[in-house]
């Protein structure tokens, strides 16, 4: 009877432990989804950057007792929820590109979610696999491992969870010294933090390393110390600086997939941006900037450039605009995605040619390019597709003393890219992003990609003007304190004055952006190597059976 009785519950028990151990895998994957959703709250909401700063502590708890597997796959479901929240314009945006269906639209969207959420998986699953081995170290794992893991990871677009901090001005301005990818660092740093408290109160665990601890607090109060100071610092310097009067034209072009024809009343030899112009000259304005555009017919067509010039010309004003160029190279043309300056007399003056092309959308990245593979992407991408030469070199438009840097749509996400630009001779630059971002939709992306943008004016100190052809186009300070928006999926004529300074500009970041990240690369390795050894130390020594 006692026998039975025992037999009994050993059943009852192996019949429990599963549904246990199933229950607890279902409150981690809850946890990891939270913490996913909060991670992408700042993106789509930037006045609530404060998620961001304990958006990792359910994500955190979630892997806490797990091993690699467990944590891939923890850190997996949190990275797809947060870029699937973060992006879920695309769905929308593949049905613009190729008319699709919904459906598929959202089943591609999906997959693409699924691989850019595997960066967070292969993030926690490194940190999980240090820990394990070293007994610790959460405070130097846990950020190094996210930190380089993102950086590594082959994605379309440079994310940071910086961008949603750019509300939080004492946040940012250490991006100066280590770019965007620092801030991420900082933040996961104080989730960690957060997490030992949590840990510690709930467990009733012993004090972890108490000075490791005071170090890491000492650390991210550092770190918005700076910002506070740097913050009123930046401000009172721009306030002995002149004032530039930048005009931005924000047409709202519809989606098209073919070339546009002109609005009724207006022409290619004289669209609505010429008028929208010469009233911002009228204004004031000192030099004029277009956004890009799906087509304008500048270098094809002689009629239009010498409309343009005239119109110019009459206005004494410099004009910045986007178009297709056409150029014929070894025989074969070539396009470009061209930014062009015309002088005050309406002379070509100087040309910038798109240097970053957007995979899938300007030109097809191998393996894609095959002959196979190009047959399923033609069916998915379809006409929007236009292979596109790629520019070789930045370009300067120097006007009244301003040394503006014009990028194209894409290039704003590539903070080591902008940097290039800038390099070690900063003085009087000015960043100019132009950008149509229409395929989206009305949408938080062409706020995102503003955002994007801001980080960049940060990061190497210059003012910064995004011009989106949909809106909200946004102008910033070097501070990253907001100059002027306009209006979100309107046009808009936008007068911004821009404090300048021509002996000001350039950063540490400018002149060496590897620094902070491979600074990381060189931490991470070091852990990686102590790991091995000391698990190789550990298998030496333990004792023969």
């Amino acid at each position: 009877m006692t026998r039975g009785t025992l037999g009994s519950c050993t059943g009852e028990m192996a019949v429990d432990q599963p549904e246990v151990g199933q229950q607890l895998m279902l409150a981690r994957l809850l946890l990891a989804g939270l913490g996913g959703f909060m991670l992408c709250v700042p993106w789509l909401h930037p006045q609530l950057y404060w998620v961001g700063w304990v958006a990792w502590l359910p994500v955190l708890w979630a892997l806490r007792d797990t091993g690699p597997r467990a944590a891939l796959l923890l850190g997996w479901v949190a990275g797809t929820v947060c870029f699937a929240g973060g992006s879920y314009w695309l769905a929308g945006f593949m049905v613009n590109l190729k008319q699709i269906s919904p459906a598929t639209s959202v089943l591609l969207a999906a997959l693409f979610w699924g691989y850019l959420g595997l960066s967070i998986g292969l993030a926690c699953m490194l940190y999980r696999w240090l820990l394990l081995r070293l007994g610790g170290w959460e405070l130097l794992a846990f950020p190094l491992s996210l930190v380089a893991v993102m950086a590594l990871y082959p994605m379309l677009f440079k994310t940071h969870f910086a961008d949603g901090q750019v509300n939080f001005l004492p946040a940012l301005q250490a991006v100066e010294l280590t770019g965007a990818a620092g801030l991420d660092a900082v933040m996961a740093l104080f989730a960690v933090l957060l997490y030992r408290l949590v840990i510690k109160r709930a467990v009733r665990t012993g004090p972890q390393s108490v000075v490791a601890n005071r170090l890491a607090w000492l650390l991210v109060l550092g770190w918005l110390g700076y910002g506070l100071v740097a913050v009123q610092s930046w401000d009172q310097r721009i306030q002995q600086w002149d004032t530039r009067r930048i005009g931005l034209v924000q047409p709202d072009d519809a989606i098209t997939l073919d070339i546009p024809e002109p609005p009724p009343g207006y022409s290619r030899e004289y669209p609505w941006e010429m008028e929208a112009t010469e009233r911002l000259v009228a204004a004031g304005a000192e030099w004029v900037a277009w956004p890009e555009a799906r087509y304008k017919g500048y270098f094809d067509n002689y009629s239009v450039r010498q409309r343009y010039g005239r119109e110019v010309a009459r206005t004494g004003v410099p004009l910045i605009f986007h178009d297709v160029e056409r150029r014929w190279l070894n025989a074969e043309q070539t396009s470009y995605n061209t930014v062009a300056l015309l002088d005050g007399q309406g002379e070509l003056a100087a040309r910038y040619r798109k240097m970053l092309r957007m995979p899938f959308g300007e030109y097809l990245p191998e393996p894609w390019s095959w002959p196979l593979l190009r047959s399923i992407n033609d069916r998915v991408f379809g006409e929007f597709l236009r292979p596109l030469g790629a520019g070789d070199e930045h370009v300067e438009f120097v006007l009244n003393g301003m040394r503006v840097m014009p990028m194209v749509c894409y290039e704003a996400a590539f903070n080591d890219f902008v940097a290039g630009a800038v390099d070690d001779d900063g003085a009087g630059k000015v960043l100019l992003f132009l950008s149509q971002d229409n395929w989206f939709g009305e949408s938080s992306q062409p706020l995102q990609h503003g955002n994007m943008s801001i980080l960049r004016g940060v990061e190497n100190r210059l003012p910064m003007v995004h011009l989106i052809n949909n809106g909200p186009s946004v102008a910033t300070a070097p501070n990253g304190r907001v100059l002027a928006r306009g209006p979100a999926f309107n046009r808009a004529e936008l007068l911004v004055r821009v404090p300048f300074d021509s002996a000001s500009g350039g950063s540490f970041f400018s002149r060496y952006p590897g620094a902070f990240i491979n600074t990381v690369y060189a931490i991470l390795a070091g852990l990686v190597l102590y790991a091995l050894w000391r698990r190789r130390t550990d298998q030496a020594t333990r004792p023969a059976l």
